[in-house]
């Protein structure tokens, strides 16, 4: 009897991700003949570049995942727990970031604690690739403003932050399982794409930001597009705690002790965005006394000029980032206030020197 409301609340969800892609669609021929209107050529150049970009931030990647090694699942039998301990420290024994960051194993036994020691080694390094990919989602779906651009980020971002996440386990979970994380990133991507949470954006408004910030133009503008990103950042932070569970849980009595609660998750994708946050508050308050601010922000870019400001400020006052992050938090903060600019720019640049996205995205 569960198990069939179970299934039928599956099918019920998928018909109703049918109806968000449908939205999302709407959302790439809004941009596509909004594009096409300027030129009859820019529409073709736009489609060139969606799918080259596709192909390289999304297909290609999801090709990668599927070649990495595939891990033991968590079991479901308490007497299998420690042959699975055996055979996953003896995996993690050639792990390539436990090896370069110096962690010492002739102090390690083969049981529980032991293998403890070793995930609590990596989650330091797994919370540092959760923050990079759930902070981009949150200030590149909030520039956005677009729900076909949201879906493009939050599937891109998905795809790399589970392939960082499998190599720093240095393994995969299987195809079932796998499949379970992609069905995640879809429905993330459907929500996330097609607005669907748009309705909670007022209350979380009110928990991110005080009062006193009506008094700026385009207050609801910026500050709906702040929560919209946070909200899709959430997404993102529920697929990366899922996966990590995968990666390394032992036991679990069902398949539902992998999913993370809402309250959890919620409170996760704030704590990972809370230096950007209150820079964003900083920023905006600064516009409600600012009078030259006012007249900054009455320009087509509203939330962009907000989050380059906010990420300037991050780059010049954060005492944990690298030069390296620095520097990418700026050419991040450039497209910001510029997007149009920045992308000719960056397309420029491609003839004069050929870039990967592991040189741009700072590790």
């Amino acid at each position: 009897m569960v198990y069939s409301k179970m299934k039928l609340i599956k099918r019920f969800l998928f018909f109703i991700s049918l109806f968000f892609l449908y939205l999302i669609l709407k959302e790439f021929l809004i941009l596509y003949f909004y594009i096409r209107a300027l030129h009859p050529y820019a529409g073709y150049v736009f489609l060139i570049l969606l799918v080259g970009a596709m192909i390289y931030f999304i297909i290609i990647p999801i090709l990668g995942v599927i070649r990495i090694r595939r891990l033991d699942a968590p079991v479901r039998d308490p007497e299998k727990v420690n042959a699975l301990i055996r055979k996953r420290l003896d995996h993690l024994a050639k792990n390539t970031y436990l090896r370069k960051s110096g962690f010492k194993w002739h102090d390690i036994t083969p049981d529980r604690d032991g293998y403890d020691r070793v995930i609590q080694w990596l989650e330091p390094e797994a919370e540092r690739i959760r923050k990079k990919y759930v902070t981009q989602v949150f200030y590149g779906t909030a520039i956005a403003q677009n729900g076909f651009l949201d879906a493009v980020i939050i599937l891109s971002s998905s795809v790399h932050l589970i392939r960082d996440l499998f190599l720093l386990y240095q393994g995969r979970t299987s195809n079932r399982d796998l499949f379970s994380i992609a069905r995640m990133v879809y429905y993330s991507m459907a929500v996330g794409g097609s607005e669907g949470i748009e309705y909670a954006t007022d209350e979380i408004v009110s928990r991110l930001f005080s009062g006193g910030m009506k008094g700026i133009p385009f207050a609801s503008k910026i500050l709906g597009s702040i929560a919209d990103g946070f909200l899709n950042a959430a997404l993102l932070t529920r697929v990366s705690l899922i996966t990590d569970n995968y990666c390394k849980m032992l036991f679990i009595e069902s398949e539902r002790a992998l999913y993370p609660s809402y309250k959890t998750v919620f409170s996760t994708t704030r704590i990972l965005t809370s230096d950007l946050i209150e820079r964003l508050v900083d920023e905006v308050k600064k516009l409600a006394k600012d009078k030259t601010g006012q007249m900054v922000v009455m320009t087509v870019n509203p939330v962009g000029y907000v989050m380059g400001k906010a990420l300037d400020r991050l780059a010049d006052n954060s005492e944990k980032l690298s030069e390296n992050q620095k520097e990418w938090i700026r050419e991040t903060s450039h497209m910001a206030h510029n997007p149009v600019g920045y992308t000719f720019r960056k397309i420029s640049d491609l003839f004069r020197k050929k870039k990967s996205w592991d040189d741009v995205i700072p590790e």
